[in-house]
Order: C-alpha cells, then sequence, then structure tokens
C-alpha cells in the first residue's frame, strides 16, 4: 500500500495484573518454626515450673527434717549427740513425705564425719552410736548418713550431717556471702552445734526434651543450729571417774550410812531443781558384785524431788541419779545395788523413800563445765601465788621468827593495816607456831616461807591474799586446841552466829589462800576460812593445772607432772568452817542462764565466786588421800574441785547437814557405817552442767 509505512509492531503490555510467586509455603515453614520454638519455651516454662515445685517440696521437707534433728542432738545434757540428730531428721523424712517412703535407717550407708569415709553403726537402732557425743572439730566423732532413692525413675539422693563446718568453701554460693560468712556458728564447738539436710533429684524433661536431653537438677541444703548455755542442773555429786564401779558408796555395810540430796526452789529468782547426783563411769570393768552406785540399805542414796514455790512437790521435777554407763545401755546391778538402795524420790526431802525413779543415762560430763567457769581464775591466782613467792622476800615488812611473842607480836601489829604485805620468815621443821595462845596479824597479805603449824590460835582477820609455801609434807598441821582463822574482818564482820557468815555480801569483800607445797592436815582443832577459795599447788609451780578445760580422765596416781602431788587435803578430827567468797545470792536469770551482770565474779581471781577448794593433786584410798571425818562441827559451803580424788573420804561420825556445798571429785566413799550426808544445792551457787536449746534454721 502507498503512502503506508509499515513499522515494527511494539510489544503490547498486558493490563491484566500478573500473578505474583505463591510464598505460602514460607509462611507455613516460620509458622511451624514459630510454634515449635513456642512450644519448647512453654515446654521449659513447664518442666522449669516443675523444677522449682520439686525445690519448693525439697526444701520445705529439709527444713522441717534439720529442726526435728536438731531437736534430736538435744538429749537432755549439755552434748550434741551427732547420731541421735542425724536419726531423728531421718524419720522425720520417712514418716511425712511420701517421696522418702522407701528411706529407712537400714537402707542407706552410715559414716562418721570423717574423710575418707569411715563406716559407723546405724545411729537409729545402736545405743552405743546413740550415746555418742561430739567432739569440737574431730570428724571422727560425727555423725552422716547418705541414702539414695528413686522418684518417677530418677535419682533421689539425702544426706544428713552432724557436725557440720559452715566455711566459704561448701560449694553452696550463699554460704560465700558476707552476711553468711559472719554467721559460721560459735568457734568453741567446732561443728557440734550444726546439723545439715541436703536433698538432691532429677527430674526427666517433658517436653523440655525438644531443647534439652539431659535431666533437669536441683539440690536444696538447710542447716539448723543448737547452742550450749548453762540454764541446767547443778549435781551435789559430780563424780568423773570414767570407768568402773564404786563411785559412790553409802557405808561399809548394810545399813547405818545415807546420802541424801534435797531439791530447791531459790526464793531470789525463782529457779527450781532437784536434788541430783552424776556419774560418768561408762562401767566397764566392774565386778559381778559391784555397783556404780551402792546405797547398802533401804533409801541409803536418794535424791529428792524439787519443791515449789508453795512448798509442794513439783511432780514434773523427781529426783535425778544419772550414770553414763546408762546411756550405754547398761542397767540393772550394774548401775545400783537395788532399787529400794538408790532411787531418785517422787517425793520431797526428806519423806521420800525408795524405790523411786531408777538411775538413768547421762553424756558424760567431764569436768569441762567447772573449768569453763573457774579454771582461767584458779591460773591467775597460781601466778599470782608464783609472783609474791619470789618478790616477799624483798618486801620492807618482815617477820623473822617462828615463834613470836605476844610483845614482838604487838609491835608489828603497830605497823601493819589491811593494805600492809607481811614476810613471814619461818623455815622449821616446827612451823609457824606464835607463843601466845591467842595470836593475831593484821596485815592483808601474808607470805610464810615455810609451813604453818600453830598449837593456839593464829588469826588473820583482815587478810585477803595469804600464800603457804610449805615444804613436801604438812603445809598446815592443825591439833587438839589449835585454829586457824583468816578473813573474819575487823570486829569479826564475816562471822554470824559464831560461824562465817554465806549471805551475800553485795560488795567485794573475799579472800584467797594459795599453799604451794604440802598438804592440809586436820586432827583436832579448828579451821576458820571465811569468804576464802583454797588452791593447793601440789608442788608444782603449774599447780598441776591443765591449760585449757578438759575432758581427760580423772589421774589419781600421777597428775602433777609423774606424781601425784602434795595437795591433799586430810581432815580426821576437829571442825571445820569454811565457806566460799559469795558476792550475790542470784548468779543466774529466772530462765536459768548466767547473770551477765554478775558472771565476771566467776573469773575473779581475788577470789572467784563460790569457789571454796580447788586441788589437781590425786587421792587414794589409803596415802595420800583426802579425808573428813566427823566428830567436830562442819560448816563447809562451796564448790570443792578435786577431780583427781579417788576416792574422797567421808568417815567416822560425819553426819552433817551441808547447804550449797557441791563436790566434784572422782568418787565418794562413805566408808564406815554411822556416816550420814544431807545436801542442798541452789544452782546459783554452784557449777551446773549446763543445756542445748534450739537456735533454729540458719541457713
Amino acid at each position: 500500500m502507498h503512502g503506508v509505512v509499515s513499522r515494527p509492531r511494539a510489544a503490547v503490555r498486558s493490563l491484566r495484573p500478573q500473578r505474583r510467586r505463591d510464598e505460602q509455603g514460607v509462611v507455613a515453614v516460620v509458622a511451624a518454626i514459630s510454634v515449635t520454638l513456642l512450644l519448647m519455651c512453654a515446654a521449659l516454662v513447664l518442666d522449669f515450673g516443675l523444677v522449682r515445685v520439686d525445690r519448693q517440696i525439697d526444701k520445705s521437707v529439709a527444713d522441717s527434717a534439720a529442726i526435728a534433728g536438731m531437736h534430736g542432738l538435744i538429749a537432755g545434757d549439755s552434748k550434741p549427740h551427732p547420731f541421735m540428730g542425724v536419726c531423728s531428721a531421718l524419720r522425720y523424712l520417712q514418716q511425712n513425705n511420701d517421696r522418702f517412703s522407701g528411706l529407712t535407717d537400714s537402707s542407706g550407708t552410715w559414716t562418721t564425719g570423717a574423710t575418707p569415709a569411715v563406716a559407723a553403726q546405724n545411729g537409729c537402732t545402736s545405743v552405743t552410736a546413740q550415746a555418742q557425743t561430739c567432739t569440737a572439730n574431730t570428724p571422727s566423732t560425727w555423725a552422716k548418713f547418705a541414702w539414695t532413692g528413686s522418684l518417677d525413675g530418677k535419682p533421689l539422693t539425702v544426706t544428713i550431717q552432724s557436725g557440720y563446718l559452715l566455711t566459704a568453701t561448701t560449694g553452696w554460693n550463699e554460704d560465700a556471702l558476707s552476711a553468711a560468712a559472719a554467721d559460721l556458728g560459735d568457734s568453741a564447738q567446732g561443728g557440734c552445734d550444726q546439723l545439715s539436710v541436703t536433698i538432691a533429684q532429677s527430674r526427666r524433661p517433658g517436653l523440655g526434651s525438644l531443647a534439652t536431653g539431659s535431666d533437669l537438677q536441683t539440690a536444696v541444703r538447710t542447716v539448723a543450729r543448737v547452742k550450749k548455755g548453762p540454764g541446767g542442773y547443778a549435781p551435789a555429786m559430780l563424780l568423773l571417774k570414767q570407768t568402773g564401779c564404786n563411785i559412790l558408796t553409802a557405808g561399809s555395810s548394810a545399813g547405818g550410812s545415807q546420802i541424801k540430796v534435797a531439791g530447791v526452789y531459790s526464793t531470789a529468782n525463782g529457779l527450781s531443781q532437784p536434788g541430783t547426783i552424776h556419774s560418768d563411769s561408762d562401767g566397764s570393768g566392774c565386778g559381778s558384785n559391784e555397783n556404780i552406785f551402792t546405797g547398802q540399805a533401804n533409801s541409803g542414796i536418794v535424791a529428792y524431788a524439787a519443791p515449789l514455790s508453795t512448798g509442794a512437790v513439783d511432780t514434773s521435777k523427781p529426783g535425778q541419779i544419772t550414770a553414763y554407763a546408762a546411756n550405754l545401755g547398761l542397767s540393772g546391778s550394774v548401775l545400783r545395788d537395788s532399787d529400794s538402795n538408790v532411787c531418785g524420790s517422787l517425793g520431797l526431802y526428806p519423806g521420800g523413800t525408795c524405790p523411786g525413779k531408777t538411775v538413768t543415762g547421762r553424756a558424760q560430763v567431764f569436768r569441762q563445765p567447772v573449768d569453763e567457769r573457774y579454771l582461767s581464775a584458779v591460773q591467775t591466782m597460781r601466778d599470782n601465788a608464783n609472783t609474791a613467792f619470789a618478790a616477799a622476800s624483798s618486801w620492807p615488812l618482815r617477820l623473822n621468827n617462828c615463834t613470836p611473842t605476844a610483845a614482838q607480836l604487838t609491835a608489828l601489829n603497830l605497823t601493819l593495816t589491811a593494805s600492809s604485805q607481811l614476810y613471814i620468815n619461818c623455815n622449821a621443821n616446827s612451823g609457824f607456831n606464835p607463843s601466845p595462845a591467842v595470836a593475831t596479824i593484821n596485815a592483808g597479805t601474808i607470805v610464810f616461807s615455810g609451813t604453818v603449824k600453830p598449837s593456839g590460835v593464829l588469826k588473820l582477820p583482815n587478810a585477803t591474799h595469804v600464800y603457804v609455801a610449805g615444804d613436801s609434807g604438812d603445809a598446815f598441821s592443825l591439833g587438839n586446841g589449835s585454829t586457824f582463822s583468816m578473813h573474819t574482818g575487823a570486829s569479826d564482820a564475816n562471822v554470824s552466829g559464831g560461824l562465817c557468815s554465806n549471805a551475800a555480801t553485795n560488795v567485794a569483800n573475799k579472800a584467797v589462800l594459795v599453799v604451794q607445797n604440802g598438804d592440809f592436815k586436820q586432827t583436832g582443832g579448828t579451821i576458820q576460812l571465811c569468804y576464802t577459795t583454797v588452791l593447793m599447788m601440789g608442788g608444782q609451780t603449774n599447780a598441776c593445772m591443765p591449760s585449757a578445760p578438759s575432758t581427760a580422765a580423772p589421774n589419781p596416781t600421777t597428775p602433777c607432772g609423774g606424781s601425784n602431788g602434795t595437795g591433799q587435803f586430810t581432815q580426821t578430827g576437829g571442825n571445820v568452817d569454811w565457806t566460799a567468797p559469795n558476792r550475790y545470792d542470784a548468779m543466774m536469770l529466772s530462765d536459768g542462764n548466767a547473770d551477765p551482770t554478775k558472771s565476771g565474779e566467776w573469773a575473779d581471781p581475788e577470789g572467784p565466786e563460790d569457789l571454796g577448794l580447788w586441788s589437781e593433786s590425786g587421792g587414794i584410798s589409803s596415802n595420800p588421800k583426802y579425808q573428813m571425818t566427823g566428830g567436830g562441827s562442819v560448816h563447809l559451803v562451796g564448790v570443792l574441785m578435786a577431780p583427781n580424788a579417788q576416792p574422797f573420804i567421808l568417815s567416822g561420825q560425819f553426819n552433817q547437814t551441808l547447804v550449797n556445798a557441791q563436790y566434784v571429785v572422782s568418787s565418794i566413799q562413805l566408808n564406815s557405817n554411822n556416816t550420814s550426808i544431807n545436801m542442798l544445792v541452789d544452782p546459783n551457787a554452784a557449777v551446773t552442767v549446763g543445756t542445748l536449746t534450739s537456735v533454729g534454721l540458719v541457713r
């Protein structure tokens, strides 16, 4: 066609929308992944929630079990019993949660706390294990129980231990915190005050297995604590011999002699306690006809119930006669000759008779509570005495005469006051023996270079410190017609009714008498020591004392550097008038704990509160010996600490009622059939054996 230009045909763009690539598959994949992640998160949340529930259950159960175990540690004495505590915690778990139904005392492993582990007896069935007491920082005395069971097919483990030390390296994060580091328990208890319960378990993950194939694990630990304090009873006789029999004997044969310990109610602060006697003997080595307590006849040895404030009997506090041997499961004749002869009476002194409460078990007390109260004070007394012995020969006031006349003493007293220091230089074998029938020396501090053996009356009314060097024989010797009297005070202010007063002074009014070498022997006459503590050093500069509170067994033959020492007290006649320092009537609070405003008096080396005698020297039944024989009057008040007296002999017509006298000796023997002793001990005026009380949960 002419006039028509032919052009190429342009591509025509379609006006219809183009179809996009299909993305539904991608969305599906993203959705699937998201759902999976959500399911995994939900599964993990669910699994971790279950783990949290497990942890809460385990922690609640561990808390309760630890509290039960804590109370199990407290066996009625001042010593933690680790196996009893562990058993109590174990039984709580067994009886109070189904997940521990397979837990029994025989299905796990019992060991001590030692590393490596040392097998131990079953703490729930072994009497020996239950009697085991804990020793600070000594894992061989601790108890540990480990058990592995299962829950839903996965391991469930329980570990219970007492003692238990809290340190920053236990592996528990909380123990590394500063607050926790400041609360590790009583260091003196060395782990004995604590019990731990640890529960660990594994759980198979549910849907959380999509994220992990490992089991989910949890572990919890609870630690409970007890604390040691006073507040216990004060035994009238604390008998420290740790083996054998014949620990307390009333007479040489049936009838005639009795030992009676009354209960007491203190009007000073409302404290009350039953009459109490305790023996540390384990009963080993006893012959077929021997007993720890031998009453010889009906009601020969009786401890009486406590009275109420009204004077009626406190039925909740019958008399107590206890022995470590009973704690070990021993019974019958090894403990006492008869229930009719030896008992804790259900009635009040003096009416109650046997039979009553039998001899019961108690942990060994040892000398430790006496040491904890007084040892630091008597150590300072000893050191002060050694200083005085070394320095006295250079003192300006001195008496170089063993038998001064009345005129010489009168002239001497013109230079003396209650604050004067006097050195008496007399080393004659016959000792210091003034010529006058009554000789008075008014110095406050007196050092005798030798022995004291007056044939008449020697009075030191102002003396607050008397030091006697003595010799290896008798440092003191009193016979018929002789008297040694000290600290009676100006115009006998410390005397009431002819006897040393025992009323609370409420001010510092006390004295010390220290004998470096030799014994105190009295065959007649009178010894009068008012508000005075006596320390017998036994011929040793260290006074044969332990360096720290001790659990050592009594050693009556070689307690003083390989010898028995020279510091015995032997009285075979005459009168005894002796009271210990007594500044306060109420040394305890009404809850039985020490009054912190007064307890410093126990540590006062100028005369520790309530301490009458301290002597480490040994004594046996022949010589050397500790003995008090009747015939004269005995007014004796105070704690008598002679741990190596084996026995302390009471004989002859020693028929006395002693108020607030406490014997702490190895054993006691009434070795005749006309000897009786009646005792009443106020816990404010004697050494209590202490108690354990619960603190609660500390972790």
